[in-house]
């Protein structure tokens, strides 16, 4: 598990060490960002395992298939006797990517980097450069070695539920996640109960080709069926939806599906407030709203719409985050109303369905109120 550090002032070069022959080819462009200094490569897992602790490298970068040792098992070995930010990149054709992904993230990898297919000189460029934002992303990370799940973390005073207590049950519950993501939705998604009385929509900021491993993965520990919406679907209780690959997701005037094509000017697609601000204009207060770790600002707008209908919104907490950036642009912007280590989230949320068991459920029921038009439109 890892942790970002609250304060990375320091302008210092990020370390990074390269393994993988075809990333080490790109060690030259890499290195043109002055924010980052390549302190060493290594053509395959064993190797660099024993390179990488004579380097003092803060972020690394492996490609998945190597001869030798492949960056599965260097991630193990590696995690095991000196954890460090591990960011995977996935070159084109590589089919066993998608199944060894759920092992990587098991196996403490934080990120997936899917480099372009093609294989022009403007698209190598747009993939280093990518490349770079990652590396910047992950650099400010502290890797703990596994199994030190957050059972040490100082929490402060729990908040209160009565925030949630006087809501009618949820229509819906909408969670929303970046970098550090497929962990934390593990974390929670696992302590749901396989009778719990709404959908769950998560949203979560992934390399394309990758989604279906990651339902995947998520399936194997959760009592919940977890799967991708479908346009015109109507949400079912107690099922997990993602949004398909590469598509926003929204719910039209009835509570289905809407599966939407992003604006080239998009940030991210599929985009966690697009998502939160359709669920907040369509079910009013009987949605509850979770951001978790993840860099950038996405979900913040969802956040106070879901506020502003009436909602409830959660925030994980710095001190469990990976990243602290989407969950503390919301606090910052007052779009939280309760801010919560990560292992407490599951259980408020159960807490606040299950308050009133005899109550009706809102599913069956949500309420239309008059509304602005929101920021998303409907296609």
């Amino acid at each position: 598990m890892s942790k970002v550090l609250s304060s990375c002032a320091e302008q210092r070069p990020i370390r990074t060490f390269l393994v993988g022959e075809a990333l080490a080819s790109l060690r030259q462009m890499i290195a043109t960002s002055s924010e980052i200094e390549i302190t060493g490569t290594a053509d395959n897992g064993k190797e660099a395992l024993e390179l990488i602790p004579k380097s003092n490298a803060q972020v690394i970068c492996t490609e998945l298939e190597m001869p030798v040792m492949d960056g599965l098992d260097f991630t193990r070995g590696l995690m095991a006797t000196d954890p460090r930010a591990i960011l995977v990149v996935s070159r084109p054709g590589q089919k066993e990517d998608r199944r060894k992904m759920c092992q990587l993230f098991e196996a403490g990898v934080i990120e997936i980097f899917s480099m372009s297919e093609n294989e022009s000189e403007l698209a190598c460029n747009a993939n280093v450069q990518e490349l770079i934002k990652k590396i910047k992303i992950l650099s400010g990370v502290i890797v703990l070695r596994r199994r030190e799940i957050f059972l040490h973390v100082a929490l402060g005073a729990k908040q209160s539920l009565s925030g949630i207590a006087s809501q009618a049950k949820p229509a819906l519950v909408v969670i929303g996640a970046s970098t550090g993501g497929p962990q934390a939705l593990k974390e929670i998604l696992i302590q749901l109960p396989a009778d719990f009385s709404s959908p769950i929509v998560c949203v979560q900021h992934i390399s394309q080709g990758f989604l279906q491993s990651l339902v995947e993965w998520l399936a194997v520990d959760c009592s919940l069926p977890i799967v991708v919406a479908k346009a015109g679907e109507r949400p079912q209780a107690g099922t997990v939806y993602f949004p398909p690959e590469c598509r926003h997701l929204k719910f039209d005037a009835d509570g289905n599906f809407l599966v939407a094509i992003g604006a080239k000017t998009d940030t991210h697609i599929p985009s966690v407030s697009v998502t939160f601000q359709s669920a907040a204009y369509c079910f009013g207060r009987h949605v509850i709203g979770v951001l978790l770790t993840g860099m950038g600002d996405d979900g913040v707008d969802g956040m106070l719409a879901i506020v502003e209908q009436g909602g409830i919104t959660i925030a994980q907490n710095e001190q469990t985050c990976v990243v602290f950036g989407m969950p503390q642009r919301a606090i910052e912007a007052k779009a939280a109303s309760h801010i919560l280590p990560l292992q407490d989230i599951a259980s408020m949320i159960t807490r606040g369905l299950w308050k009133n068991p005899t109550e009706e459920s809102a599913w069956c029921h949500h309420e239309k109120k008059p509304r602005e038009e929101p920021l998303w439109q409907n296609e």
